[in-house]
């Protein structure tokens, strides 16, 4: 009875140990910054790579830029990517990953002035991607 004992704590050490291995918090967050320069939409890079360690995408706008995101902010496969949303009262947009699926994700975004949600975009939208790479760090 006291050999089992033994076991059994032996074991739950070696259990707490691997719980903190194996639970390192949270999926990191991809930033990608949206400007709008001379009538256009611009992100800095066309292809942005995901790993699979990245478990949240947010597109970001200049805190004192006058456009926002509207509900269509951000249009990707909703299969992958979602739900998906503005945050931070429309000055950036977040998109959750479904699991990490390699491959290339057409994406498109759209920004207004803010003046009314509803209205047409004032500005072309921009059409990107996303590749969903290999393994995380």
């Amino acid at each position: 009875m006291k050999h089992s004992a033994y076991v059994v704590v032996a074991i739950s050490l070696a259990l707490c140990g691997c719980v903190d291995k194996t639970s390192s918090g949270a999926a990191g967050v991809r930033n990608i910054e949206v400007k709008v320069e001379g009538g256009r939409i611009v992100v800095p890079e066309e292809r942005v790579a995901v790993k699979a360690d990245i478990g949240t995408i947010m597109w970001n706008l200049p805190e004192k830029s006058k456009y926002v995101f509207p509900r269509d902010g951000i249009v990707i496969d909703p299969g992958n990517f979602s739900p998906c949303a503005p945050t931070k009262e429309g000055k950036s947009f977040t998109c959750p990953k479904r699991g990490h699926r390699p491959g290339n994700y057409k994406y498109i975004v759209n920004v207004n002035d803010g003046t009314t949600a509803l209205k047409p975009l004032p500005l072309p939208p921009l059409d990107p991607w996303v590749i969903n790479d290999g393994p995380g760090v």
